[in-house]
C-alpha cells in the first residue's frame, strides 16, 4: 500500500499540470451537470492517455438509469471518418481507386463520368443531399431517386455538405468487397481494433447501456427525439459507439494501425475547400490544427477531433439535444491549453424564472421563451430551440459571446429581451401579451402542403389545448405546426403512439370528418388525438 501511494505522488509531482487539468475538467463538467445542461459522456486524452473520462445524466430518463463511460450513442455523420477509412483502405489494397469515376460503379448516372470517388469523399461532387427517409430505404430506391435530381453544381468546382454521397459510398463498398456495408466497417475496422461497443442498427439493440435520444430531458420531464424506421442514415451517419471506441479509433489513426501514414495525410488535407478532407473536418484550436469529425441529429451529438502536433483527442457525446456540447467543447479547449475560461452558473428562484416567459417580437422575427422544470427554452422563428445557460436572474449564455438579457420595465416587469450575437450584431425583442399559435399542414387538409396553416382553435379556459370540431380531413398525413413555423413542426414518432419534433406524418387512413386536439399543456412532452367525429 506504501509503495502505491508513493508512486501516485510520484505522479503527480511529475505532471502537476496533468492533475489541475483534471480538477479542471471535473469542475468544469460538474458545473454543467448541475445546472441540467449536459447529459452524455466525455474522454480527454493526451499523449494517449486517458487524463479525464466521466459521464452524466441519464441513458433512460423515465427509469433515472444513470449514463455511465459505456454508454451506447449513436455518432450520426461521424460515421463518415469510418466510411471514409473503409474506402481508403480500398485504394490501398488496390481494389479502387479516389480517382475512379461514378460511372465505373453506377453506368446509368447522369454526369457519372465527371464525378469522383474522391468528389463524393469531400462534398465536392454537386450530388443535393436528401435526409428523407423515404428516399432511403434500399440502394434501388435511393440511386433511381438521387440520380434524377439535378446536380447543384459542376463536380469538383465547389463544395456542399453531401449526406446522398456518403450513401453512394457505402453502395461502392459494398459493390467491391461483396459485404453490406455495416459488415464491411466491422470486417475492416471494428473487428480488428476491438471496437465490441460500436455498431448499427440501433433501433434493434437490446443492450443495458443503450442511451435513449432525447430532444428534451430533464429531472422531472423527458421526451424523446424521433427514432428513424430504418437505419437511417446508413453510411452517412448510422453508427452507434462509446467514449472509449471512438478513443481506439483514433490511437489507430494516430498509430497508423488500419491506415498508412501517407494515407491518413491525404485523408487530413483540406481538398478543395480550406477545412474539409476526406472524411475528416479541420479547424484550429489556439493556432494548432484539429481534424476529426462532427455528428448530429435527432436526440444526439457527437464530438470528436484531435489536435495532431500535441496528440490531444477530445470526445464528448450527448444523448440530449439541448445539451450544451458545443459550448463546452471551447471550454475544454481553454482548460487544455491554460487559456482563461467561466462556467459557474447562477442559482435562479423558480419563480424569477417563470417571469421571464413569453412572446418577444423583434422586428423581423419573434423569440418564444417557455421555462420547464428550471430550464429556460428559447426558440426563435425558423430555428431550433436551445437551452440557455444562466449567469445572472436576467442574463442567460447560450455560447460564450452569444448573450441574452432580459430588461424589466419601471414596474418591475420584464417586457424586452436582447440577443447578442458572436458578430456583435443585436436583436431586441418586446414582450407581447399574446398566444402562440398552432395550425395543421398537409395533403391530408384542404391546403395541402402549401405556405400557411389550416389554425387551431384556442380554448380560452384551457389555453394550452388546441382543436378543430367536425373537420373534413383527407387519406393523407398531416403534422402540427407553430405559427407557419417549419422549425417548430410536431409528428409521429416511430412508436405510432408519441409525438416528436420534425417526425412523421400523422396518417389519416380514410376521407372523413375528424375531431382534432393538441394538447400542449406540457410544452415539451404534447399529446394528441385524431379521432373521427361522433355523430
Amino acid at each position: 500500500m506504501k509503495s502505491i501511494l508513493t508512486c501516485l505522488i510520484l505522479l503527480v509531482a511529475v505532471n502537476p499540470f496533468l492533475s489541475q487539468k483534471t480538477k479542471q475538467l471535473e469542475q468544469l463538467l460538474a458545473n454543467y451537470d448541475k445546472a441540467g445542461q449536459f447529459s452524455g459522456s466525455v474522454l480527454v486524452a493526451e499523449k494517449g492517455k486517458i487524463i479525464f473520462e466521466k459521464s452524466y445524466g441519464y441513458r433512460n430518463g423515465p427509469k433515472k438509469e444513470k449514463n455511465t463511460n459505456n454508454s451506447l450513442y449513436r455518432i450520426y455523420s461521424t460515421t463518415k471518418m469510418f466510411t471514409a477509412t473503409v474506402i481508403l483502405k480500398l485504394e490501398e489494397q488496390g481494389k479502387l481507386s479516389i480517382n475512379d469515376k461514378l460511372s465505373k460503379y453506377y453506368p446509368g448516372f447522369p454526369k457519372g463520368d465527371s464525378i469522383t470517388v474522391a468528389n463524393l469523399l469531400s462534398h465536392t461532387a454537386g450530388i443535393p443531399s436528401d435526409e428523407n427517409t423515404d428516399n432511403t430505404v434500399d440502394e434501388a430506391t435511393f440511386i433511381k431517386y438521387i440520380s434524377a435530381k439535378p446536380l447543384d453544381f459542376s463536380p469538383g468546382t465547389k463544395w456542399s455538405y453531401s449526406n446522398s454521397g456518403y450513401y453512394i459510398l457505402g453502395y461502392i463498398i459494398k459493390k467491391v468487397t461483396g459485404l453490406d456495408y455495416d459488415k464491411a466497417i466491422e470486417s475492416y475496422i471494428l473487428k480488428p481494433l476491438q471496437m465490441n461497443n460500436s455498431g448499427f442498427n440501433f433501433n434493434a439493440l437490446n443492450h443495458e447501456n443503450k442511451a435513449l435520444g432525447y430532444e428534451f430531458l430533464s429531472e422531472n420531464t423527458s421526451n424523446e427525439a424521433l427514432r428513424f424506421k430504418t437505419d437511417h442514415p446508413f453510411a452517412a451517419g448510422a453508427m452507434y459507439s462509446t467514449v472509449e471506441d471512438l478513443f481506439k479509433f483514433n490511437e489507430s489513426l494516430k498509430n497508423y494501425k488500419i491506415l498508412k501514414k501517407e494515407t491518413i495525410e491525404k485523408m487530413f488535407t483540406p481538398y478543395l475547400n480550406d477545412h474539409y478532407g476526406l472524411g475528416t473536418d479541420s479547424s484550429t484550436v489556439f493556432g494548432k490544427k484539429k481534424a476529426g469529425h462532427d455528428g448530429g441529429g435527432p436526440g444526439y451529438r457527437s464530438r470528436y477531433y484531435r489536435v495532431l502536433e500535441d496528440d490531444i483527442c477530445v470526445i464528448v457525446i450527448s444523448n440530449s439535444e439541448l445539451s450544451h456540447t458545443d459550448a463546452i467543447i471551447p471550454k475544454i479547449e481553454s482548460i487544455l491549453y491554460n487559456k482563461p475560461y467561466t462556467t459557474v452558473a447562477a442559482k435562479i428562484n423558480p419563480q424569477d424564472l417563470k417571469k421571464l416567459e413569453g412572446i418577444y417580437t423583434a422586428e423581423d422575427t419573434y423569440f418564444n421563451v417557455t421555462v420547464v422544470d428550471g430550464l429556460v427554452i428559447f426558440k426563435e422563428k425558423n430555428y431550433p430551440r436551445c437551452s440557455l445557460f444562466p449567469i445572472t436572474n436576467t442574463s442567460f449564455q447560450l455560447y460564450d459571446k452569444i448573450i441574452f438579457t432580459f430588461k424589466p420595465d419601471e414596474t418591475g416587469t420584464i417586457n424586452s429581451l436582447t440577443v447578442q450575437f458572436r458578430d456583435g450584431s443585436v436583436k431586441t425583442g418586446k414582450r407581447e401579451m399574446k398566444s402562440i399559435r398552432w395550425g395543421i399542414i398537409g395533403n391530408a387538409t384542404p391546403a395541402g402542403w402549401g405556405e400557411n396553416d389550416i389554425p387551431l382553435q384556442n380554448d380560452p379556459k384551457n389555453p394550452d389545448i388546441y382543436f378543430l370540431k367536425n373537420y373534413q380531413l383527407n387519406k393523407g398525413g398531416l403534422k402540427f405546426r407553430q405559427n407557419n413555423d417549419w422549425g417548430y413542426n410536431l409528428g409521429l414518432n416511430n412508436d405510432g403512439k408519441s409525438i416528436a419534433l420534425d417526425a412523421y406524418d400523422f396518417p389519416i387512413e380514410e376521407n372523413g370528418i375528424y375531431d382534432i386536439v393538441l394538447d400542449m399543456s406540457n410544452k415539451m412532452k404534447p399529446t394528441y388525438s385524431i379521432k373521427k367525429s361522433v355523430k
